[in-house]
């Protein structure tokens, strides 16, 4: 998992509780104390799933409630850092289908192969007339997360898209499955 994603929760913890409460979580998820996450380095997927567990530990957060207010807070970051992404898409749609694109953006920088692998094969996704299909492969199992940014994404654009999971890692498949329908006035030509 490409730093980042630890640098962002981390922030987040901080936001919400102050400095002590990311040393709280650091030490729960067994992390060291003076551990610096750099955006485009890659870490141990399992010392991520360590940090958010300890996240909603100390917050008292569900794992859900927390990727809801991750989501929030990655997007309006993601805005900040990055709004070229935001002005590349006329909507949603051409947003969210550029998006694997721009997540394997972070591995050019790898100089390992499978640090490579591990970040392009996450996410495909395929673009039908009146849906987009996305097939989202991770052992962190973030699908919930995904489809909480997906809504932000919505939100942004003055938007609206059914989104479904036809299948679910969670749930003992290999991979996730999630379905965006668009509404006829959000469909773009294929």
């Amino acid at each position: 998992m490409v730093g980042l994603i630890q640098k962002l929760l981390l922030d987040l913890v901080r936001q919400q509780g102050g400095p002590e409460t990311v040393q709280k979580v650091k030490q729960l998820a067994r992390v060291p104390e003076e551990q610096e996450f750099s955006i485009n380095e890659v870490y141990d997927d399992k010392q991520w799933q360590s940090l958010l567990a300890a996240a909603c530990d100390v917050l008292h957060l569900t794992p859900d409630e927390a990727e809801q207010a991750y989501a929030t807070y990655f997007f309006e970051d993601a805005k900040q850092r990055w709004p070229m992404w935001f002005t590349m898409a006329g909507n949603a749609r051409e947003f969210l289908e550029q998006q694997p694109t721009i997540h394997n953006g972070f591995a050019v920088g790898q100089q390992d192969a499978t640090s490579r692998d591990a970040i392009n094969d996450k996410f495909k996704i395929e673009s039908l007339p009146a849906a987009s299909i996305v097939r989202y492969e991770s052992p962190n199992a973030l699908c919930g997360l995904y489809k909480a940014l997906v809504n932000r994404v919505l939100d942004h654009y003055g938007e609206v898209a059914d989104i479904d999971e036809t299948q679910c890692a969670k749930q003992g498949a290999g991979h996730c499955i999630i379905r965006i329908r668009w509404p006829e006035t959000n469909r773009q030509a294929s």
